[in-house]
Formats: C-alpha cells, structure tokens, sequence
C-alpha cells in the first residue's frame, strides 16, 4: 500500500519517470536531465515479482533490479526469498525492467583482491545474461563500496555506468561511475518521500555535513 501510494503520487505530480539506460544516455550526450526520475531496486528480493512489478506495470513505469546471483531461487541468512531465473525472465520480457549484476555474493569489493573482484562482478554479469539474454551494462556497488580500483575494473569490463548509495541529486557533472541515490524503505515517510524525489535531499545533505 505504501509503494502504491509513493507511485501514485508521481503519476499524479506528472514526475517524468526513465530508466536508468536512458539517464545514463542523457549523461553521456550532456542532456538536459528535466527532473527525471529512476526507479532501483538492489538485491533481487521476491517481493520485486509479487508486490513490486504489478505496480510498475500498473502505471507503466522502467525501473532497474541489480540482482546478487548467488541467491536468485533461494532465501538469504535471514529467511527472506529471492526472485527465482523464471521471475526475472518474466520482469524483463515486458519491457519495463532491466535486470542488472549486483556480484555474486554482495561483498564489500573495497576489501577484495583485483582477481575476486573480478570474479565477483564477470561472473555475476554472465548469469544475468545467461537469463535475460542481453549484455549487461549497469552495475551497483554491494553496500555501496567501492574504490578506484573497482570504477576501472567496471571499466574494463565495459560497463557504461554503476550507482552508489550515497544520496543526492543526479546533474550534468555527475560521474557515471559514482551515482547517487536516494533510499526509501520502510522506514521512510511520506514526507521523507516527497523530500526524497526533489531537491531538498541535496539542502539536507549539506546541512548533515555542516553538523
């Protein structure tokens, strides 16, 4: 019901609502943004399938899930499940979403050497493609970590952009390997909300770095 209504209300404030193949596009080629909106889910969660993709099919809205690849079919330490290879199949074929590699494990890749980092982001990549048939070409940092080492590794690999978990607005000068967005979950306020989807998330953040 909550993200049910967070989706109405940018239907009915007419939020212009992208993916984020097309955000990164408008990057690349220096666009104008328009107060776009993009839509990530991290992980791979069950729910994606059952509660989030009626939704967005609902009010036709692209949205992008970056999958941990270890855990597609099964429940994770705390019991809770994950989009199966057939559900992820079924997301992608209509259209709306993209189904990008988010490793295979979700380590903190900071803290792994050159050669697992890689094997966590290339493998990832290739079952993901393995189920949607497409290249993969959008990454997103497990806890947000990362270092310089991981942005060439991304890269190499040919990535075209990754996001973070650091909060803020996207503008023309963003760098397409460092991301920001924007979290909302359940402990997230309506208000909160609205807050999250303008820029008041960018005055909020200069004021936490002011304290």
């Amino acid at each position: 019901e909550i993200f049910n209504k967070q989706m109405m209300y940018l239907a009915s404030k007419r939020y212009s609502i992208i993916s984020l193949a097309e955000l990164l596009r408008r990057l690349r080629a220096k666009e104008q943004l328009g107060g776009a909106v993009v839509l990530t889910f991290d992980d791979g969660y069950g729910d994606n399938y059952t509660t989030v993709f009626p939704i967005l099919k609902q009010y036709r809205f692209p949205a992008t899930i970056f999958v941990t690849t270890d855990f597609i079919g099964k429940e994770d330490k705390q019991g809770t499940p994950h989009c199966t290879s057939e559900e992820l199949k079924e997301m992608y074929d209509s259209g709306l979403i993209s189904i990008e590699p988010h490793t295979l494990t979700h380590p903190k890749l900071s803290k792994l050497t050159r050669a697992e980092a890689t094997h966590e982001i290339q493998e990832s990549r290739q079952v993901i493609q393995s189920i949607t048939g497409a290249h993969s070409t959008l990454f997103a940092y497990p806890y947000g970590n990362f270092n310089s080492e991981t942005v060439t590794l991304l890269k190499e690999m040919e990535f075209i952009g990754s996001v973070t978990v650091e909060e803020g607005t996207v503008g023309p000068d963003t760098d397409v390997f460092h991301i920001p967005r924007n979290s909302i979950d359940c402990t997230t306020t309506f208000s909160q909300f609205r807050g999250k989807v303008s820029r008041v998330i960018d005055w909020y953040q200069k004021y936490k770095l002011c304290l």
